[in-house]
C-alpha cells in the first residue's frame, strides 16, 4: 500500500465510498474502521477479538462474509463473496490492517507465504475469489488491553447495525461534494478524479453511464449556492460572484441571466419582499411542497424497461436555506435521493424546483423531500408514492406548459408550445402572445385521456415572443377558471 496516503483514504478509494448511510445515520469509514478496532482490541481474548473482527467486514458490504473454523491448534479466517465474484480489492486491504494490528501486540513473527504447503498466515487460491487467514493458537493468545465494557459497548453498536440497512454514498454523491468544497476554484474533472481516486476517463465513463454531464453538475451547484447567498446573506453580487470563482462580477450577471429570466438584484429583492410579507415559516403549513407535474420518457433502448424521468414541484417559504429532492426507483429496483433545484418563480412566496433527468425504472414511482431548519416533510401521495403511467404527471395546477421555446426561422422566429389540461369538458384554448389581441392562436387538441388532454401550437413570427398566456373555454362556451399561479408564461432564449 502506498505509504504516502492515509490507510482510510486507500480503503475509501478500494471501497468505493468515504461514508456510509447506516439506517438514518452516515457514518465515516473511519468510524467503522474504530469500530472494528475496538472489537479486536478489547476483547477478552484475541481468538475472540478475531472472531467479532470477522463479523464486522459486512459492514462495508453486506455480499462480502467471513467464515471462521476453529481447530485445537489454530484459527483460520475464509472471506468469502455471496454472488461469487473475486474478492474486491479493499477486502485484501482490511487484511493487511488485521495482520498489522494482531503483529503489534502478539508474537505473531511469520510472513505472508503463497505456498499452502507451509506455515502461512495467507492462502488465496488461483482464481481470486477466496482468500484465508490462518493464526497458530500458539501465537494469538496474548490481548492487547481487555476492556470488558468497552468491549460489550462495541459489540452493542455492531449488532444494532448489523440489522439495518447499507448504502453507501454513490460516485456522484462524492463529486457533488468535492464540487461543492472547492466552488471558488477553479473546476477540472480531471483534478477532482484524482482526489476521488480515479483516473479522468473512468469517472468520465462512469458519469456517462448515468447520463450525467460534469459542467451540469458544477453549473448546478453555483446555482445552488448563488440562491442560497443572495437568499440569506448580505453579501454583495461581487463578493458572491468571486466565492462563486468568477474573476469579474459581469461574467457571473451573464452566467445568471442564462440560468434565469432575471437578475441577481431582482431575486435577492424577491427574497426580502417575501420575507417581509410572510411572518411564519411554511413548514409549519401542511402542504409546504406540492407535485407540479412528472414526465417520463421510456428509453429507445427499451430492453431493460429502462426510461428517464423528471419532476417539477411548487415549494413555499423562498426566503430560507432549504433542501428539495426527490427519492425515486432506480433502474436497480433501489430507491435514491436525488436534488431538486430552483427554477423561477410563481408568485409571491412560491417557487418552482425541478430535477435533472434521473435515471429511474419502469415506471417512474417517486417521492417529494423537503427539509428547512432541522424540520423534513415528505409528500409520498397518501403513503402510495407517485407514479408516471402516461408521458406526463400532473400534480396540483390544472393547465401546465412543459414546452415553451422559440426556435430561429428565417428571418424571425417559431414558437413551440406543448399544453397539458386536467379540465375535462375543455373544448378551445386560445393562446395570447405579448397580450396584443391579434397575437392570438386556437391550440390543436392532440390527446385525451382520463387525467388530462395535451394541446399543441406551432406558429411562426416575425418577432421574438416575451410570454404568453392562455383563454380556456368549456363545451358550453364559457370561460373556465384556471387557478395557476402565473398569468404569464416568459419565453426562454431561442434556441440556435
Amino acid at each position: 500500500m502506498n505509504a504516502q496516503k492515509p490507510f482510510s483514504v486507500m480503503l475509501s478509494q478500494a471501497v468505493g465510498s468515504s461514508y456510509f448511510r447506516i439506517g438514518h445515520d452516515h457514518w465515516h469509514i473511519e468510524e467503522l474502521l474504530s469500530l472494528q478496532h475496538l472489537l479486536l482490541l478489547t476483547a477478552p481474548t484475541i481468538k475472540e477479538g478475531l472472531l467479532w473482527w470477522s463479523k464486522s467486514v459486512s459492514l462495508y458490504d453486506r455480499s462480502i462474509y467471513v467464515e471462521p473454523a476453529s481447530r485445537y491448534d489454530s484459527l483460520s479466517l475464509h472471506f468469502k463473496s455471496r454472488t461469487n465474484t473475486e474478492l474486491p480489492l479493499w477486502v485484501h486491504y482490511l487484511t493487511q490492517d488485521l495482520l498489522e494490528h494482531v503483529s503489534s501486540f502478539t508474537h505473531l513473527t511469520h510472513t505472508w507465504l503463497q505456498t499452502p504447503s507451509q506455515r502461512n498466515y495467507l492462502i488465496r487460491n488461483e482464481y481470486g475469489k477466496s482468500l484465508q487467514l490462518h493464526f497458530d493458537h500458539q501465537e494469538i493468545q496474548v490481548s492487547a488491553t481487555p476492556d470488558a465494557k468497552l468491549f460489550s459497548l462495541a459489540k452493542q453498536f455492531f449488532l444494532l447495525l448489523q440489522h439495518v440497512r447499507i448504502e453507501k454514498e454513490d460516485l456522484v454523491s462524492r463529486l457533488k461534494k468535492r464540487i461543492h468544497d472547492n466552488i471558488s476554484s477553479p473546476l477540472r474533472l480531471s483534478d477532482l478524479a484524482v482526489d476521488l481516486g480515479l483516473s479522468p476517463r473512468t469517472l468520465q465513463r462512469r458519469l456517462q453511464e448515468k447520463q450525467i454531464n460534469f459542467t451540469t453538475l458544477v453549473d448546478d451547484e453555483k446555482k445552488a449556492t448563488a440562491l442560497r447567498l443572495l437568499a440569506d446573506t448580505q453579501l454583495s453580487v461581487s463578493n458572491i460572484a468571486n466565492q462563486l470563482g468568477y474573476d469579474d462580477p459581469s461574467n457571473f450577471h451573464r452566467a445568471f441571466r442564462k440560468w434565469y429570466p432575471f437578475t441577481p438584484q431582482m431575486y435577492r429583492e424577491q427574497c426580502r419582499t417575501n420575507r417581509t410579507n410572510r411572518t411564519n415559516r411554511t413548514v409549519q403549513q401542511e402542504n409546504p411542497i406540492r407535485l407540479h407535474y412528472a414526465t417520463a420518457v421510456i428509453e429507445s433502448s427499451a430492453a431493460k424497461q429502462g426510461q428517464s424521468g423528471r419532476v417539477w414541484i411548487e415549494v413555499n417559504n423562498i426566503a430560507f436555506e432549504k433542501k428539495v429532492a426527490v427519492e425515486c426507483e432506480d433502474r436497480d429496483g433501489v430507491w435514491r435521493r436525488y436534488p431538486a433545484f430552483f427554477d423561477y418563480f410563481l408568485a409571491d412566496g412560491i417557487e418552482l424546483w425541478s430535477t435533472a433527468n434521473l435515471p429511474v425504472a419502469n415506471p417512474l414511482r417517486f417521492r417529494l423531500c423537503y427539509e428547512v431548519d432541522g424540520n423534513q416533510f415528505i409528500d409520498d401521495n397518501l403513503q402510495h408514492n407517485y407514479v408516471v403511467n402516461e408521458p406526463i404527471l400532473l400534480g396540483h395546477p390544472i393547465v401546465v406548459v412543459p414546452t415553451l421555446v422559440v426556435v430561429p426561422e428565417m428571418e424571425g422566429v417559431r414558437v413551440v408550445i406543448e399544453l397539458a389540461c386536467r379540465l375535462p369538458d375543455t373544448e378551445i384554448i386560445h393562446c395570447h402572445i405579448d397580450g396584443q389581441e391579434n397575437n392570438r392562436w386556437a391550440m390543436t387538441k392532440t390527446n385525451q385521456n382520463r387525467q388530462f388532454s395535451s394541446w399543441s401550437l406551432s406558429t411562426y413570427l416575425t418577432e421574438r415572443p416575451k410570454k404568453c398566456h392562455f383563454e380556456l373555454i368549456s363545451q358550453q362556451g364559457e370561460h373556465q377558471r384556471c387557478d395557476n399561479y402565473q398569468h404569464d408564461y416568459l419565453f426562454l432564449s431561442p434556441l440556435s
